[in-house]
């Protein structure tokens, strides 16, 4: 392969509802270090904005806008000891935030902090987060372990920083997210944040998590059936109260239960094509890479072999030859760009919303369960009342009757809780399937015309060096 390669997105492309801040791209040979500069040639470059806003949006939002862009990735620090830091630039004319235009730089660490903070707070509520930036401890530790006279792994850090671009933009794009205070104080806040603690994987509070993890799909089972048999019970009993005007509540429930069953069968469907189509288009990437690299090999094999050939025309041929496939090579390399920035990038991050989709599906039947457990528990105080009664400790009855007012209010809130994020995650699905739509379009075009251009390109490669083979 071609290790030399820098990735790099393509020049051409900017997708985004409104206009975005263009962030600078990584320099293959700048050195890593506090003073890194932007080349002030490469402003103009516009990457991908892979997002979109939701569809439904009041007609204030509209005309609201936070462009986000991240640029100059720099290292802070030497050893093992080091870390990167990115400059986020923001312009917006939203009225919660202190100004219109500023900056501030974040680690990485910083970026995963943010994304629990919104998880914990949003996820309860049944809302769709975007996926956060994945961790790669082996890339990372090359770029810690790099001095300043070497040349850095320059492909990690650009896949980092486009990562963690769409993952700002996406919050952005959500009405309930751009205003979220965390997300605010994240962007405005110039101080360097409290360094966040549970973010690594060896840490305590990451095996905290990854064991709650492994208990929720567990228990992810067990309330999901539980789910699905008091429902079916509930519709049993309407059948035999068909008189019973107030028995259509549970054909409702029944519906409603149907939609998310339906909804989730569709959601892992989706999610297993995805990861299939991901692992392609990851290989298609690799490989356009390696075809760029034995391309170059074959340009430079080519112009030695022209300049040891005695006979003047076919050396001349030979040469041109040599500069016909170093074009090919740069044309190979954009193409790769675009795989990646275009279409695999694209497919990785659909894979991990489909990840928080789940994950907010499971956060409704925990609602469910919390739910059912409240009515358990009430129904057992109302129990435990009538029993008092019945043998006559009327002494006892008001501490029980209390305890009933309570678990009631606890009961309705319950439900209330379970309706509420029924009905919020109804209505992110509706948005998260148009909004697929709309940038799988928008993306797949700008994927295509990049594919078109680059083959037009490579025939009029062939056809201007057509006439040198004839004149041997």
């Amino acid at each position: 392969s071609n290790k030399n390669t820098v990735l790099k997105p393509p020049n051409d492309v900017h997708i985004q509802p409104d206009p975005v801040t263009p962030a600078v791209p990584t320099q293959p040979n700048a050195q890593l270090n506090q003073e890194s500069k932007s080349d002030p040639k490469t402003e103009s470059l516009q990457r991908p904005q892979l997002y979109t806003r939701n569809i439904e949006e009041d007609d204030d939002e509209k005309d609201k806008y936070l462009e986000i862009g991240l640029s100059e990735p720099h290292k802070i620090g030497d050893g093992m000891g080091s870390y990167m830091v990115y400059k986020i630039s923001v312009k917006t004319n939203i009225a919660v935030f202190k100004s219109q235009e500023f900056a501030t730089n974040r680690r990485f660490s910083d970026f995963l902090a943010l994304f629990e903070k919104l998880k914990e707070k949003h996820l309860p509520a049944g809302r769709i987060l975007p996926p956060a930036p994945e961790k790669d401890m082996i890339g990372m530790a090359k770029v810690k372990m790099s001095k300043d006279s070497e040349t850095t792994p320059i492909d990690f850090l650009e896949k980092r920083r486009a990562a963690l671009e769409r993952f700002l933009q996406r919050l952005a794009a959500h009405k309930a997210f751009r205003y979220d205070p965390d997300f605010r104080d994240f962007l405005e806040i110039s101080d360097e944040l409290p360094k966040a603690n549970n973010t690594s994987a060896l840490s305590g509070a990451g095996m905290l998590k990854m064991f709650k993890s492994v208990t929720d799909s567990v228990t992810k089972i067990a309330v999901k059936m539980e789910e699905t048999d008091q429902l079916s019970e509930k519709l049993s009993f309407y059948l035999l109260q068909t008189l019973c005007v107030s028995g259509i509540e549970f054909f409702d429930e029944e519906c409603e239960v149907r939609w998310f069953e339906e909804k989730s069968r569709q959601i892992e469907n989706l999610h297993v094509q995805y990861k299939k189509l991901h692992s392609v288009a990851e290989y298609l990437h690799a490989w356009r890479k390696d075809l760029a690299a034995s391309t170059k090999e074959f340009s430079k094999t080519t112009a030695i072999l022209a300049n040891a050939e005695e006979q003047l025309n076919l050396s001349r041929a030979l040469s041109h030859l040599g500069e016909a496939y170093e074009k090919i090579d740069q044309i190979y390399l954009d193409q790769a760009n675009s795989d990646y920035f275009l279409f695999a990038e694209l497919i990785k991050d659909y894979v991990c919303l489909f990840d928080n989709i789940k994950e907010v599906f499971f956060q409704r039947i925990k609602t469910f369960g919390n739910w059912q457990k409240a009515e358990e528990t009430l129904k057992a105080k109302k129990e435990s009342k009538t029993k008092l009664e019945a043998t006559n400790k009327l002494d006892k009855v008001p501490a029980v009757m209390a305890e009933i007012n309570e678990w009631e209010s606890k009961t309705a809130k319950a439900k209330q809780d379970f309706e509420q994020i029924s009905k919020n995650i109804k209505e992110e699905i509706k948005n998260f399937d148009l909004n697929r739509a709309t940038e799988f379009k928008t993306q797949l075009t700008k994927y295509l015309e990049a594919l078109l251009l680059n083959q037009e390109t490579i025939v009029k490669v062939w056809e201007q060096y057509l006439p040198e083979v004839k004149a041997i």
